[in-house]
């Protein structure tokens, strides 16, 4: 079984986001005790991926047009389908994300690969992952705006995963917070999330 943690903590180790995380997954792993469990990381920050471009975009219509995925440019693609479980840290930026997760999810948002359609027309999910937990902070209140997580939700039902779990540390930057204080609230969130899986 595999877990995937797609890292979009661009500010590393020092990240809020990524603390969320690492609590995140001491406490998968603490409830998976015994279960043969292994957590692959993408980290986005020490990759080199750039948005698909039209040259790009042609050689992937022909190789999928022959049914070829054998090109690394589907090795992100293939990755998602394969992991069991994911997980996804990414702090609130500009209402949504920090643009490497875009680009990587472009990339993994394939037809052929992470989805098909039927002959209807209707689009189904070839995702082993049965839900993806998203995690995040923001310097102020998200609101109705948050525009990152309605994005990946969306993806996940065109991906073909059901169950999707939110948990956030909003307000962080907004003086006279408690910041430990929130963060402990956005601990005891995923503690439910883990409770709920």
């Amino acid at each position: 079984m595999k877990l995937l943690f797609v890292n979009a903590c661009i500010r590393g180790e020092k990240s809020r986001t990524f603390e969320l995380c690492q609590d995140y997954l001491k406490k998968f792993g603490d409830a998976k005790e015994g279960q043969d469990w292994e957590i692959e990381e993408i980290n986005l920050n020490e990759m080199e991926i750039k948005p698909l471009d039209n040259e790009e975009l042609t050689k992937r219509d022909e190789l999928l047009k022959v049914g070829n995925t054998d090109d690394p440019m589907f090795d992100l693609a293939k990755q998602l389908i394969q992991a069991d479980h994911i997980l996804i840290g990414a702090p609130y930026w500009d209402f949504s994300f920090p643009a490497k997760l875009k680009i990587y999810l472009e990339r993994c948002s394939v037809t052929g690969v992470t989805f098909v359609y039927s002959p209807e027309g209707i689009p189904e999910g070839k995702c082993r992952a049965n839900e993806v937990i998203y995690l995040t902070t923001a310097g102020s209140p998200i609101g109705e705006y948050n525009l990152g997580y309605d994005y990946v939700k969306g993806l996940c039902s065109l991906f073909g995963i059901d169950k999707k779990y939110f948990a956030s540390a909003e307000g962080i930057d907004i003086i006279g917070n408690d910041v430990k204080k929130i963060m402990d609230e956005a601990k005891a969130q995923i503690t439910t999330i883990i409770r709920e899986l």
